[in-house]
């Protein structure tokens, strides 16, 4: 009755946009009803009054929200309502009820039970504090003055209204709001980078970062316990240890959007240089027929009965075919290529350790050229690394990068960059082939300066099932082409002295032509110090 009587002569003369107009013309029952259970989360809100209301439990519920008192965990009601909550299944049916996309609900794949754990909290406490009021209007039906949002209550409504004349509502993109002035202190992007890929956060960066003020701070909250996106992690973010009054989100992370030692840049207008991310690669997306696979395959089958493993012979075996062969067998080399560099501090030296035919520069071909990069490609593959200069040549990059034919291990090898020179260091699928991966490993990190990345993209065991049989049978399958699977990667690289992970990420694959579902893990860290890793 309020909004019908306010509406028509005070209300829609200040709306600027025809579409707002429209809008609310058309949909002023949302107030005339009830707006709390408008949209999808209301559906959802709706839909849970009405299981509550059969089972004749709604009137108690409502009662505890006003006295802000729990009900007993150990009631049987409490026990199959907390039964579930924790069915997983369950969450990715009711999910988009709640508004709630399939890739925030994604974030949850490895880690279910700190959900579960979260939600049961939720309910069973959270939600029935006296000042909750986000789950009163839900369980009540609307704000009371002893349970609401602080600017709604009497004793702030002059201040309010004094500060309104601060507050700009913008219709539009991110892009176009962060357009509209220089000097954010503040960017609240809330839970809205999960429902995004790597390439639309790039490009909402890419938008905002330029207009924040010289000590700005962005803050995001996510489903996830650990940032979800390479690009949000260069940032560098911080965990926010308190949670929110809603309590749904795992993690909050709060981050400088011009970090101190950010290098200059002589475009003033892109101090981020985060649009780089947005380059694009050559587009090349190589294919092999049946019969070039199924030639791969009996090499593979060859190199596994061979009881001295010569991994030289092995790859000069597959030549031309070993790219589109490997297309689908070795995935993540692009998210990590793109997303997971740091194209943003625009590296000038990088060193590609087991670049193989240099597939990977295919990806970045356009980063590469306009951060002007010099690239060493360093592999004991004469074969490959043939495929791979002809791939340079053909990408007219011969004036920025040397191709090195030698192993990782000899530091003194001709050619290399000097130690502690670095800006990037990366390893595609080759840490799992090395025998001596220890001293590999040490040497990548001693050829970074303090401040440079490491990144790897590798087989590994799954962190949350390593001795599962599925984990044993992979070991063993790969271990027959010399590619040998341990979780010691991953410990070595998250546990080094003088690395900090940035970002660490793992998913599963299948392997082609097998029921195996495989592993992958992609690294990024920065090395802060020339402490060596102490192996005992």
């Amino acid at each position: 009755a309020v909004f019908e009587a306010s509406y028509a002569a005070r209300l829609r003369p200040l709306l600027q946009l025809d579409s707002s107009r429209a809008f609310w013309d058309t949909n002023g029952e949302l107030f005339a009803s009830n707006l709390f259970f408008a949209g999808s989360a209301g559906f959802g809100a709706r839909l849970l009054r009405l299981a509550l209301r059969g089972c004749g439990a709604l009137d108690a519920v409502v009662r505890g929200m006003r006295r802000g008192q729990a009900p007993d965990p150990r009631g049987w009601g409490m026990r199959i309502f907390t039964l579930c909550l924790s069915q997983m299944w369950l969450w990715r049916l009711l999910a988009p009820l709640g508004g709630v996309p399939t890739s925030q609900i994604d974030l949850l794949r490895r880690t279910p039970s700190v959900w579960i754990s979260r939600v049961c909290e939720v309910f069973c406490s959270r939600m029935w504090r006296a000042d909750n009021y986000f789950y009163y209007a839900y369980a009540v039906g609307r704000w009371d003055p002893h349970c609401c949002p602080r600017y709604l209550r009497p004793e702030h409504y002059e201040a309010l209204r004094s500060s309104a004349h601060r507050v700009a509502l913008h219709h539009g993109p991110l892009a176009s709001a962060a357009a509209s002035r220089d000097d954010f202190t503040v960017a609240s992007l809330l839970d809205s980078m999960d429902w995004m890929g790597d390439e639309q956060i790039a490009e909402q960066l890419a938008a905002l970062l330029p207009h924040m003020a010289p000590a700005g701070r962005l803050f995001w909250r996510s489903f996830g316990v650990a940032v979800h996106s390479p690009v949000l992690a260069q940032l560098r973010p911080t965990l926010v240890p308190e949670q929110d009054r809603v309590g749904w989100y795992l993690s909050q992370w709060v981050a400088r959007a011009h970090p101190p030692d950010a290098p200059s840049v002589a475009d003033p207008a892109e101090p981020s240089g985060f649009r780089r991310f947005l380059c694009v690669g050559s587009g090349y997306a190589p294919s092999n027929t049946l019969v070039d696979d199924a030639a791969v395959c009996l090499q593979l089958a060859r190199h596994a009965l061979r009881t001295s493993k010569d991994v030289a012979a092995f790859y000069r075996e597959q030549g031309p075919r070993y790219d589109g062969f490997r297309e689908a067998l070795l995935p993540g080399r692009e998210r990590l290529m793109r997303f997971g560099l740091p194209w943003q501090r625009r590296p000038a030296a990088w060193l590609s350790v087991g670049c193989g035919t240099a597939r990977d520069l295919e990806y970045v071909l356009g980063h590469v050229r306009e951060c002007g990069t010099r690239l060493w490609l360093l592999d004991l593959s004469p074969e490959l690394l043939a495929v791979a200069q002809q791939r340079v040549d053909r990408l007219g990059l011969a004036h920025q990068v040397t191709l090195l034919v030698g192993d990782v291990n000899d530091e003194t090898l001709p050619g290399l960059p000097p130690r502690g020179s670095l800006d990037l260091v990366s390893c595609s699928y080759c840490l799992s082939m090395i025998p001596r991966w220890r001293t590999a490993l040490s040497a990548m990190v001693r050829a970074l300066r303090v401040g440079g990345q490491l990144a790897l993209v590798d087989f590994t065991c799954r962190s949350d099932a390593p001795n599962h049989w599925s984990q044993k049978l992979n070991q063993w399958w790969f271990a027959n082409d010399g590619v040998f699977l341990s979780r010691e990667h991953t410990a070595a690289l998250q546990q080094h002295g003088a690395l900090r992970t940035l970002w660490f990420h793992e998913s599963e694959r299948r392997v082609v032509y097998t029921p195996l579902h495989a592993t992958t893990y992609l690294y990024v860290g920065l090395k802060v110090s020339d402490v060596e890793f102490d192996w005992s």
